[in-house]
């Protein structure tokens, strides 16, 4: 069964692009542009990316709501808008192989490095 993925966005443009790129792999998307939906949403998926159109502080406040619910919960935090799609797939990759009872939380910045924080800020 293929994993869910949901994307959480306000530039509905990069979010259909993002949900192409993951979608031509085999994942299934979730879409939605609210914080609010996107907790509810959370509890259907593996993991939930969460755009540049959201500041760091609102992406912690996302972790932390989604992870009040559901600590298993990935959460991937695009500091960018024009993540190229060959690094989009290799974060996402990347968090699921993570260890069992290591972060959750995956951030990927300018460089296209993965950092494995605590928090996303």
């Amino acid at each position: 069964m293929p994993k869910t993925i949901l994307l959480v966005s306000r530039d509905e443009n990069l979010q259909n692009m993002r949900a192409r790129v993951l979608e031509g792999v085999g994942y299934r998307t979730i879409k939605t542009g609210s914080l609010t939906s996107a907790v509810q949403l959370s509890s259907h998926c593996q993991m939930s990316i969460i755009g540049h159109t959201f500041t760091p502080e609102e992406q912690d406040d996302f972790i932390d709501r989604v992870h009040e619910g559901n600590p298993s919960v990935f959460v991937l935090c695009l500091r960018l808008g024009l993540t190229q799609p060959r690094a989009l797939l290799t974060a996402v990759a990347d968090c699921f192989a993570a260890q069992p009872g290591g972060s959750r939380i995956c951030i990927l910045g300018e460089s296209n490095v993965i950092a494995w924080p605590k928090r996303a800020s």
